[in-house]
């Protein structure tokens, strides 16, 4: 399996700076999407800040999350050295390939990653925004939250706080998958209908990451543009010529010379063949011990909440389980399923994981207090007119961008 890349970014028809940064490094297999806010520069900061420490991390061999949660200690550290660059931040999409055909994508904000399979697109990031939390609890329509004026609220950014919840999504790729990242200037101008047609209808990467932008431009280019895509072919990927390894045989000396033999006269074998082997091999050895001990070590450290024999159920590993390491069930709870609302419902079926074991713990008690309030208010008649005022609540100050200069 190769991965073939392509990435553009534009200012836009609107703006007047690129707050926007991508990264594509196809020899770490490190692919990533930033949208900085907090004003022109302050943005361009950010932005450039999570790119260039996500980069170091990963090179360094931190795995995916860690890499994120290190680029947010940048952005935000940096935001402590300079007034002018106080409460900037900046969403962040970014994929990393594990092993075989698994991509790894660590995600924060609105930023976005699609896959196209067999022809059909899915979103695979969900968004850290305001308007997506409403849709979630059936409060607003998918058709209302894209033309809401709180669209541009988002509820998670690198760099805003100290710490960050980091979201990751395992993501099983095919020859002939076309994966995209993208920043909201993309996803708030077209359709994924649109987005879809694209894909599939141009084969080579680069012209398709073009032509996205061009047509997010042609719908009006509100926001800067930025687009990663990602073609899976199943070609072998390239490599630098590797020497032939010498046979062990070859290190046989046909008419071996005095100094050659042994005190019976007979010739002796060199090790030099052997030890060339050993050299070639042992690096290899190494690499792959150390991608499977990663492998494991992430399908171990994460936490879902799903359900098991109709009860909310806290697993510790990968929904649907990774190169071989099965999910396990972490902690049973008493929480039935069936009385969940539905928008809960529909986040326990999505999988979210979760860091620690107390932040999937936190989740299911926000699900039973939600259950206890929707059985209260059930239960609960009035004489008179009640007027009731909800204020959605998030678990992190929500973050607006600077607004489009014209």
């Amino acid at each position: 399996m190769r991965l073939v890349l392509g990435a553009a970014t534009d200012v836009g028809r609107v703006r007047d700076g690129n707050e926007d940064a991508y990264l594509v490094d196809d020899a770490m297999g490190l692919v990533a999407v930033a949208d900085g806010m907090g004003g022109h520069r302050a943005g361009e900061v950010a932005s450039a800040t999570a790119i260039e420490a996500l980069r170091a991390a990963i090179s360094s061999g931190r795995p995916l999350r860690e890499s994120i949660e290190d680029a947010n200690g940048a952005v935000y550290a940096k935001s402590l050295t300079d007034t002018s660059l106080r409460g900037m931040g900046t969403t962040i999409t970014a994929g990393t390939l594990v092993s075989g055909g698994t991509l790894l994508i660590g995600h924060v904000g609105d930023s976005r990653a699609y896959l196209l399979h067999d022809g059909e697109l899915r979103q695979v990031t969900v968004d850290h925004s305001l308007v997506e939390e409403l849709v979630r609890e059936g409060r607003l329509t998918a058709a209302e939250a894209a033309v809401s004026p709180q669209r541009s609220i988002i509820t998670r950014a690198l760099g805003v706080d100290a710490s960050v919840e980091v979201d990751v999504y395992a993501v099983e790729l095919a020859p002939g998958d076309r994966l995209l990242l993208c920043s909201d200037g993309l996803s708030g101008m077209l359709q994924p209908d649109d987005i879809a047609a694209t894909l599939r209808r141009e084969g080579d990467p680069q012209r398709a990451a073009t032509q996205l932008i061009d047509a997010a431009n042609t719908a009006g280019g509100e926001d800067n543009i930025t687009v990663v895509v990602i073609a899976v072919t199943d070609e072998a990927p390239e490599r630098a010529p590797v020497a032939p390894i010498e046979p062990v045989e070859s290190t046989l000396v046909d008419d071996p010379a005095p100094a050659d033999r042994d005190a019976g006269g007979r010739p002796r074998r060199r090790a030099r063949g052997v030890g060339r082997v050993l050299l070639w091999a042992l690096p290899i050895l190494i690499v792959l011990g150390v991608a499977v001990g990663a492998v494991g070590w992430y399908a171990r450290r994460n936490y879902y909440v799903g359900v098991h024999q109709g009860q909310v159920t806290v697993f510790k590993g990968v929904p649907g389980g990774l190169a071989g390491w099965d999910p396990t069930v972490a902690r049973r709870t008493s929480l039935a399923a069936a009385k969940l609302r539905e928008a809960d419902r529909v986040a326990v079926n999505d999988h979210q994981t979760f860091s620690s074991l107390a932040s999937a713990d936190a989740f299911v008690a926000r699900l039973r207090a939600h259950t206890t309030t929707t059985t209260t208010s059930t239960t609960t008649t009035t004489t008179g007119p009640v007027t009731t005022t909800t204020t959605p609540a998030t678990t992190t100050a929500p973050t607006t961008r600077a607004p489009a200069t014209p």
